[in-house]
């Protein structure tokens, strides 16, 4: 019995600590989301430098991530010993095999982190789609540019004159 109750604390305070790491990941993410929003009207408004300052904080959130990620799989590892599970286990496995409590403060979490995983999705690809909206006019703008004539006129060998068909910009894209 003593061997057991070991085991039931060690499973507890794993699992909390697995909680609290899900907790700061979900934060995180809500922070993600701000930074993303934040991008948004950096991008509509042409802000270079707000969008520069953006993407750097985004950077440092990425890398923050990374470490809670580290710290999460780690902690499954050791959980999963714990339940001697073979592979590591997923939340949803894992509610199923803790205490009511725990297990309905994961589901909380899981579903929050689903969430705002739906709302990051959603705000990148509006984002995408307007980086690939200003690329798309930068396009038809050299373009255009590249199809308006000189209006330059050469004497001919006969005393006539004659327009050039240079372009006034030239495409650098190669």
């Amino acid at each position: 019995m003593p061997k057991e109750l070991i085991e039931n604390s060690a499973d507890s305070e794993l699992v909390l600590e697995l909680i609290q790491v899900l907790e700061r990941e979900a934060s995180l993410i809500e922070t993600f989301i701000d930074l993303l929003e934040q991008q948004q009207k950096a991008l509509v408004q042409n802000d270079i430098a707000e969008l520069n300052r953006v993407t750097d904080l985004q950077r440092k959130r990425v890398a923050e991530s990374a470490e809670l990620s580290r710290r999460r799989e780690k902690l499954i590892g050791q959980i999963s010993e714990v339940y001697d599970e073979k592979d590591d286990i997923n939340i949803t496995r894992l509610i199923s095999l803790v205490s009511a409590g725990h297990a309905n403060d994961l589901s909380r979490i899981k579903d929050n982190i689903l969430e705002l995983n739906d709302k990051v999705a959603k705000v990148r690809n509006q984002n995408e789609l307007l980086i690939e909206q200003s690329r798309e006019n930068i396009r038809v703008t050299m373009e255009i540019l590249g199809n308006i004539k000189s209006p330059q006129y050469n004497y001919k060998k006969e005393g006539r004159t004659a327009g050039s068909d240079a372009s006034l910009a030239m495409d650098r894209r190669a």
